[in-house]
């Protein structure tokens, strides 16, 4: 992630200095810089979120803890990712693209979710499956030894 944002920051300094004619600093240059907070704060906060084994209720997530303590690192991990490509928003475009740094901030939020669903997919669909499959059992063991 250091080498990452080590050619972003470099790639951001290259093109402010070459394109210096084209900085465009508006009162609308403030969205991208909150949304760079707002990341910054989520991004923290999901980092040092851990969620425990508890109390479940049947409409939270089928996920067990480990994996929900996977994805929101993988939430976090995308939110700081996308920090650097908010940095030319502030800077250069005019103010009616600058709007569209919403999109850089949903792809980062979302896209951690996305990424973790693509990723472990198959893992958590088994032990589903599984989980499944034992409740069924179980059942089916309930229901014999009603009739003993």
């Amino acid at each position: 992630m250091l080498i990452y944002y080590l050619i972003t920051i470099i790639t951001n300094v290259l093109l402010t200095t070459i394109f210096y004619k084209s900085i465009n600093i508006t009162l609308l240059s403030v969205l991208p810089l909150a949304l760079i907070i707002l990341m910054l704060f989520q991004g923290i906060t999901f980092k040092k979120e851990k969620i425990e084994n508890g109390f479940k209720t049947n409409y939270g997530s089928k996920l067990t803890t480990d994996e929900e303590n996977e994805l929101l690192n993988s939430v976090s991990t995308f939110l700081f990712a996308s920090i650097p490509w908010m940095i030319p928003f502030i800077i250069f475009f005019p103010s009616f693209i600058k709007s569209f740094s919403v999109i850089i901030y949903l792809i980062g939020f979302l896209g951690g979710f996305i990424f973790y669903r693509i990723k472990s997919k198959n893992e958590i669909s088994t032990r589903i499956e599984l989980e499944e499959k034992e409740r069924h059992e179980q059942e089916k063991k309930e229901q014999l030894g009603k009739w003993k």
